[in-house]
């Protein structure tokens, strides 16, 4: 008599027991490992930063306690002022950016082949590739009163004297946001652009829309997650990186990386990880607003 463990169902050998292989076992692990390192070094940082921010200031440091001194110290002085200013600057910057990089986006999109398309967007992702503080600091020569831009258009006889207000004025730091942060809103309005079928420009050749008809009814609304992804990257940056009212505003230019980056200095640190922590929130906010009215996954959908 044969024992029912020698053989399985109806004579035929039994059954073994699935047993992945190591690679398997590594590939499955393999997906947490973002997802641990977010938390680490994303989200609990982030969480981290709005504990200390009630954290109670001492001479060098910070002592566990809760204190809304530092939020205090923010909202009711110039910083909240200097804060309110930098984010309407911002916003001059996202509709500059979008003004001069958004048509770019469609024009790839609509007029260059679709093999070349990529390489051509590439070309606008390429100044990213060279360190901030030089591609900030190589504007000066170009911007300053005996610079380039001035000196062609006084040789052209289009100007009688300088113009004083390309550098070390809000302009300045307008014209430095919107040259190192435009390729955001070209590279993500060509991403939601790549959603749209190509077929969409030629119909509304056919039906006789007109630019501006075929830009506000068909384009906008279909691209929309994309600009609003970008515009929230460049205004996001406009108000966090200090380096750019440093070289290229006057003595009233500052946001809020600015403001967190003298609290440090002054070894107010609570006050630090309170502006952060409002940046921090700003974001939030403004992300999950878009995401309400445009749904920003779209921005990865297939191209058609």
């Amino acid at each position: 008599m044969t024992d029912a463990t020698d053989t399985g169902l109806g004579g035929l050998p039994p059954v073994e027991p699935f047993r992945p292989t190591l690679r398997e076992r590594m590939s499955g692990w393999a997906f947490y490992i973002p997802i641990v390192f977010m938390v680490l070094f994303f989200a609990l940082p982030m969480a981290l930063t709005v504990v200390f921010s009630v954290f109670e200031r001492t001479m060098f440091w910070m002592e566990p306690g809760f204190s809304l001194l530092a939020y205090e110290n923010f909202f009711f002085s110039a910083r909240l002022e200097n804060f309110l200013a930098s984010m309407g600057y911002s916003l001059i910057s996202v509709a500059v950016s979008f003004c001069l990089g958004f048509p770019i986006a469609v024009f790839v999109r609509k007029s260059v082949p679709q093999a070349a398309q990529h390489r051509v967007v590439l070309l606008f992702i390429l100044p990213f590739m060279v360190s901030e503080i030089i591609r900030i600091f190589a504007l000066r020569p170009v911007l300053q009163r005996n610079g380039l831009v001035n000196e062609t258009l006084l040789n052209l006889g289009l100007i009688d004297e300088p113009i004083t207000a390309l550098l070390y004025t809000h302009t300045g730091v307008i014209i430095g946001e919107v040259l190192s942060f435009m390729p955001f809103i070209v590279f993500s309005g060509f991403l939601a652009m790549e959603a749209v079928p190509k077929y969409i420009f030629e119909v509304c050749d056919d039906l006789g829309a007109g630019p501006v008809r075929r830009f506000v009814d068909v384009i906008l609304p279909l691209a929309a997650p994309g600009i609003f992804a970008g515009a929230v990257f460049i205004f996001v940056n406009g108000l966090g990186v200090a380096l750019i009212p440093n070289i290229m505003g006057g003595p009233g230019a500052v946001n809020a990386g600015l403001i967190a980056t003298q609290a440090i200095t002054a070894l107010d640190f609570p006050l630090a990880m309170a502006v952060s922590a409002i940046m921090m929130a700003t974001l939030m906010g403004l992300l999950y607003v878009g995401h309400k009215l445009f749904d920003l996954t779209k921005i990865l959908a297939p191209m058609n």
